[in-house]
Formats: C-alpha cells, structure tokens, sequence
C-alpha cells in the first residue's frame, strides 16, 4: 500500500501539470523580485548605469529563476518521456490487439478454407452422383426406347406378315384358277399391235389395252392391288426408319414375280395407279423388272442374247442414273463427263456420257465389228438404246415423254462408228 502511494505520489509530482505550475510560478518571482528590488533597494537614479548592482540582479534572476526553469524543464522531459513510453506502450498493446486479430482472421480463413474444402467435396459427390444418375437415366431411356421400338417392330412385324400372308394365298388361289395368271394377263396386254408406232403413241395404246384387260379381270385384280397397297402404306406409315422400310420393301419385292412387276409396271401408268406411283419410285419397287419384257421396248431378241443384251442396258440404266444425281448434286457444281469401256455381245464398245446444258450419251463401236454382226444391227442399236433412255429418264418415274424429244444421230468416223443420243431440254427430267 505504501509503495502504491509513493507511485502515486511520484507521478503526481512529474507531471506536465508540476513543470507548469513550476514556470508559472517563475514567472511571478521574477516580478515579486523585481518589485522587492525597485521597493527596497538603495538606488540613485542617473544617467549611468551601475553595472554592478545590474550584475547582482541578474544573478540573482539567473540562480533563483533558472533553476526553477531547469526543474520546470526537467519535468517536462520526463513527462514527455513518460507520455513517449505510455504511447509505446499504447502502440505495443495496439500491435498485440492486430496481431490477435490477424491470427484470429487467419483461424478464421483455415476454417472457411476447410469448410470449402468439405463444400467443394459434397459438391463433386453430389455432382458425381448427379452424373450417375443421368446415365442411369440416360440408360434407362435408351432401353426403354430400344424394348418400345422392339415392341412397335414386333407389332409391325405380326401386322406385315399377316398382310403379306394373305398376298401370298391370294397370288395363290389366282395361280389356281390359271397356272400362270399373270404371265396370261400379259399375254393379253402384249396383244397390243405397235408396229410403225412412235414411242408416246406405244405407251397410249398399251395403256387402253391394259385398262380393257383390267376390267376384264376386275374381280381378282382388284383385291390383288389393293391387298398390295395396304401393305406399301403399312411400311411407309410405320415409325421404322428409312433402311428398315427398305428392307421390307426388299422383301416385299422378293415375292413379286417377273410377271408380276410388269402388270404393276402398266397398271401405275394408267389412272388406276396413280396415288401408288409416288411410293413405287421411292421405295423402287420395280428395281427387278425386266427391261426387254416392256412391251414398249419392241424386242425381237431371241432368248440366247436376250439376257446379255438386257445386263448391258441395265449397265447403261445406272450410268445414267449415276450421271444425273451428279448433275442434281447441290453440292457437286460440276458438269458430268463420264466414259468408260464395255461389251455387249462380244464386242468392245466406248460409252461416254456428258450433262452441262444438255443430255448426250455416246457409244463408240468399231465399225468392223458391226459390219456383218447379225445381231447388232444400226437400227435395233438406235431403238433399244433410245427406249432405254426413255425409260430411264420417263418411264420408270411414270412421265411421258414428248415425241422425238431423243435426238439421235450417228457418226461415220473410221475406224469408229458413233451413236449419238441427245436431248436438249432436260430442265424437267
């Protein structure tokens, strides 16, 4: 308690309140003094000074007042020091004070950086799982897709076997009736006479022909065409996609015979087929008819030739097929210019085929190997070639030509002989 109050005690007596008390109490000695001095000293006034009793003042001044500032000053550098060391301290409590909070701040971001840690690894659970689950999904969906598209083709399937059944028995009973009913409606339709006809003209009367046999026939070829028809809408309708159509179409034509495709063949040129013809060019369902049984075609082959001749002009047929989905290319600018070499019958021959703004198809024989080739003749060349063409071009797709629309014209030019097909307007083939 005592060394508690000499503490205070020293304190209060240096302090800056002390050192002034000091100065100011310096100031009013020096003026009491000088009062005492005027008051009571022995002074005789002249006009020299006395410097000796000026001396005694001022030491007088000097030892007394100038202790008294020397202590004042005394004091007030200790306080001043003392008030440095508190601020000091103040600073150095300050400092503690920051350097807590720094390593409190410092806590607190370890913590926040483990707690994002734990968040970020929740976030990629949840996201892994969410991933998990999307694929199971996706999964599910995908065999959910695959056992309702098996379901629908098993559907389908029951559907076009049971229609294709009944084709088959119906074909059946008509070939009862008759061995070969459709190779005799053929017969019939190829009674036509078209002898000295143009092409166009041909297909007119080939046309009323096959309409005065149809009628004639009306009972069995009408639910004949119309059991066909079902099953072309069924393929076409049906939701499978467009290679699977194909493949039962390609079944489909597996059952149509020889004979069968060309009465088809005539009876979608007529206004009888017409709301078929779309379907039959797309889904080609007279890919395998016979080029030399058309009846427009006039051939007099006999059978030893026939085919040959036939493999060559369906050669042809797909290289002009070839040429013009070239030319109806959008992103193929060029002009076709194709040529190849070939046979027909035994002798070589040069194909050429060209389309930049107008058709012209090229064969380049050697003029001696026709010379006495009894086959082979420059007319019968120039008519089946043309027919095929026309075919190609028209027929197949249902269109008629216009008459003469095939320039044709041939080339003497030894040793080569040249037939030359041209068609100038092909803005709507």
């Amino acid at each position: 308690m005592t060394k508690l109050k000499q503490v205070v005690e020293k304190e209060i007596f240096f302090s800056e309140k002390t050192g002034k008390t000091f100065i100011i109490g310096g100031f009013f000695f020096i003026i009491i003094v000088i009062i005492i001095f005027l008051i009571f000293g022995n002074w005789s006034f002249s006009t020299i000074l006395d410097e000796e009793k000026v001396a005694q003042f001022g030491d007088f001044i000097g030892g007394i007042i100038g202790s008294l500032f020397s202590l004042a000053g005394v004091i007030l550098f200790y306080v001043a020091l003392k008030e440095q060391r508190k601020d000091i301290n103040i600073n150095q409590e300050n400092l503690k004070i920051q350097n807590t909070a720094l390593h409190q701040q410092v806590e607190e971001f370890k913590a926040q950086k483990t707690e994002l840690i734990e968040t970020r690894k929740v976030y990629e659970e949840q996201t892994l799982l969410f991933r998990e689950q999307t694929s199971l999904y996706k999964q599910q969906t995908k065999d959910l897709k695959e056992q309702t598209y098996t379901a629908k083709l098993q559907q389908f399937d029951s559907s076009f076997f049971s229609y294709l059944n009944v084709f088959i028995e119906l074909k059946n009973t008509l070939n009862i009736k008759k061995t070969n009913y459709f190779g005799d409606i053929y017969k019939s339709i190829s009674e036509v006479n078209i002898e000295e006809q143009t092409l166009v003209a041909s297909i007119e009367l080939i046309q009323a022909k096959y309409v005065e046999v149809f009628h004639n026939n009306k009972s069995e070829l009408s639910h004949y065409f119309k059991t066909l028809y079902r099953i072309i809408m069924l393929i076409d309708s049906s939701s499978l996609d467009e290679d699977k159509k194909q493949q039962y179409f390609k079944l489909l034509r597996s059952q149509l015979s020889d004979d069968e495709l060309l009465i088809l063949y005539y009876n979608y040129h007529t206004q009888l087929g017409v709301k078929v013809r779309p379907y039959v060019v797309k889904y080609d369902i007279l890919k395998h008819i016979s080029i030399l049984d058309k009846i427009e075609i006039g051939s007099d082959l006999n059978v030893d030739v026939k085919y040959e001749f036939e493999d060559f002009l369906s050669e042809i047929g797909a290289y002009i097929i070839k040429g013009f989905n070239k030319f109806s290319s959008i992103e193929v600018a060029d002009d076709v210019d194709f040529s190849t070499n070939s046979k027909i019958l035994g002798i070589e021959v040069w194909i050429e085929l060209k389309i930049i703004s107008e058709f012209q198809f090229i064969l380049k024989f050697i003029k001696n190997d026709l010379e006495d080739h009894e086959t082979l003749t420059k007319e019968r060349i120039k008519k089946l070639i043309s027919r095929q063409i026309y075919s190609v071009l028209f027929l197949n797709k249902f269109k008629l030509p216009e008459e003469d629309q095939i320039i044709i014209s041939t080339i003497d030019c030894p040793p080569n002989l040249e037939f030359n097909f041209k068609i100038k307007n092909i803005q709507n083939i």
